[in-house]
């Protein structure tokens, strides 16, 4: 009889569910019966297991206050992350009522289901011996489906960007504006093979090893195997990871080195900074942080402020810390300085730190905002008053790269351009801070804005005139993969193809996580939120790339929050699981 009762709740509740999730964020004109359908039966089967199990999820999430505090703060985050801002408005206001109290008590199950998964057990946080081989095995499953997607887009996906790092080998006129570093790598692996596919080999030998070791590294520590493989192949067969292997960007590199400061961050906790004080350890976190500073311009600050909050949480290590850190520091200050002088490399341009603020003014004049005839006078010598309607709320390309556009006003004199910004924000603080959550909705929203966009990828060469093109191994591979990918991004845009998600997910397995394993389990979240934090700073395009190490980076999170130490066990169905040989 509690199953049949169980069942009509869940039916009920599943529906309900479904209705209101869906309806805060796209008309229902706008929402496919495929979509209506298949969250019903997965909403359905959640809410049977959650009744089922209710007693339990209740004694976990309570157990601790700030888990349950944090899962609400969560829960109305993700919440206003859906909600379809428009629609919010002009909806009535005793359905908008219905709809999100609805809404953020399935959020707040969802939440609280996988805390319950996660803190009722797990693998107890235990030195384990593993073969180094296994990093090999792991490594195959990936190299194997992400050259299919090489196969398909041979010799690689090539956008703008990928092109310009592409024509200054070519030309052997090199510049910072995209990274010098990436420029360098297709420089040297060309010698060996003139073609973009020896780029992307070299990305998948990258990523599929960043990922094996992180995966050795956590069954190092206690973490089961069969897990282990089910990690492997999940992310083998992810279609972000398949596609950003093939592209040439110097993102996909950037993304991987934050994936593997994340891991050396979680090996440092989970070793108790024994690592710290050995040689090996030091160069493989210097060597780390080098990549994150020179692979992408926004790298610096991530790099050195990471090894500050180490340093900070390791202070009986500080003399082997504060090596990365100078080294770091020095060899960046060397190289974008007196060598770059010394080569005629030219620097990237400051101006592109100025995105925001130029797009807080573009909508500002657009909007026919608040300014004085001293402010208009000086925007016109950026750009004639006209031309700023040109504005487009989510991207700065049609603003900072328009043909009237003198970039060189604002670089010669960033004081006065930073002060004038600063007494337009002043004067029309609505349509500045509009223009703001716009601008970086990709990173806070989950939910795209219906007159906004999202760019999760490229696929083929961007037309060219060095003679780069593609040319698939076999199109009957490329059409199912191109097939594959859109209908991926049409039915799951905001689950895969936004970065929100896997944000959110990195918070809720953190949180889980200091609970089994001690408030220090916090620092591995750094990277990611110094790194999301540059976004909020700068973000110039609804570019996926720009955030896509949160969705690489996302299931190390997931099996850190499956180890627990000793002392911390779960208070509900214990399940440690014996140490293991490979």
């Amino acid at each position: 009889m509690t199953r049949v009762r169980n069942l009509l709740i869940s039916v009920a509740a599943g529906l309900a569910a479904t209705i209101s999730v869906l309806a805060i964020m796209q008309a229902r004109q706008d929402t496919s019966l495929l979509k209506y359908a298949a969250l019903s039966v997965i909403s359905i089967c959640f809410f049977y297991a959650f009744l089922t199990f209710r007693k339990q999820i209740l004694q976990s999430v309570l157990e601790k206050r700030y888990i349950m505090i944090g899962i609400i703060l969560l829960s109305v985050y993700t919440l206003i992350s859906l909600i379809d801002w428009p629609l919010f408005i002009n909806r009535p206001w005793y359905e908008t009522v219905l709809v999100d109290l609805i809404s953020l008590a399935t959020i707040f199950c969802f939440f609280s289901f996988i805390a319950f998964i996660l803190l009722r057990g797990g693998y107890m946080w235990q030195k384990t011996t593993v073969s180094r081989w296994q990093i090999l095995w792991y490594m195959l499953p990936m190299i194997l489906v992400w050259m299919f997607y090489l196969l398909a887009f041979f010799p690689g996906n090539m956008s703008p960007d990928s092109l310009n790092h592409w024509r200054q080998v070519e030309n052997m006129e090199f510049n910072n504006w995209h990274p010098f570093a990436y420029t360098m790598v297709i420089l040297v692996l060309t010698m060996i093979w003139d073609s973009p596919a020896i780029i992307v080999i070299f990305q998948i030998l990258l990523m599929s090893f960043v990922y094996s070791y992180g995966i050795y590294s956590f069954r190092q520590f206690g973490l089961g195997k069969g897990i282990a493989w089910i990690a492997v192949l999940l992310w083998a067969v992810l279609p972000v990871n398949g596609i950003f292997s093939t592209i040439l960007w110097k993102d996909v590199v950037y993304s991987t080195f934050i994936v593997f400061l994340t891991l050396f961050v979680m090996k440092t906790v989970l070793q108790e900074g024994k690592n710290l004080r050995t040689w090996s350890g030091i160069a493989t976190f210097t060597i780390v942080l080098l990549g994150i500073a020179f692979f992408r311009n926004n790298g610096l600050p991530i790099a050195i402020l990471t090894a500050i909050g180490m340093l900070i949480a390791y202070r009986r290590n500080w003399k082997q810390l504060l090596t990365p850190l100078v080294l770091v520091s020095a060899l960046y200050i060397v190289v974008t300085g007196p060598v770059f002088t010394a080569y005629n490399i030219q620097s990237a341009n400051p101006n592109e730190s100025m995105s925001i603020p130029t797009q807080q003014i573009a909508a500002v004049v657009s909007q026919d905002g608040e300014l004085t005839e001293e402010q208009l006078a000086y925007l016109d010598t950026i750009l004639p008053i006209d031309d700023w309607d040109a504005y487009n709320p989510y991207l700065t390309d049609r603003i900072k790269f328009h043909d009237n556009f003198k970039d060189d006003v604002i670089v010669a004199d960033m004081g006065k351009y930073i002060s004038v910004w600063f007494e337009i924000v002043k004067q029309n603080p609505a349509i500045v801070i509009e223009a703001y959550l716009k601008q970086t909705s990709l990173i806070w929203q989950i939910n795209k804005p219906i007159d906004g966009y999202t760019n999760p990828y490229t696929i083929d060469v961007d037309p060219n005139s060095m003679g780069l093109e593609t040319k698939p191994v076999s199109q009957t591979l490329y059409d199912v993969i191109e097939y594959g990918l859109e209908t991926s991004r049409y039915h799951t845009e905001e689950l895969f193809w936004r970065p929100v998600v896997f944000s959110i997910l990195i918070v809720l397995f953190s949180l889980i996580a200091s609970r089994k394993l001690g408030a220090i389990a916090w620092l591995p979240i750094l990277p990611v939120l110094l790194n999301t934090g540059t976004m909020f700073v700068g973000l110039p395009a609804q570019d996926y790339r720009y955030q896509v190490s949160n969705c690489m980076v996302s299931i190390f999170f997931l099996l850190f929050a499956c180890l627990y130490k000793k002392g911390k066990e779960p208070s509900y169905g214990e399940r440690a699981t014996p140490t293991q040989q490979s």
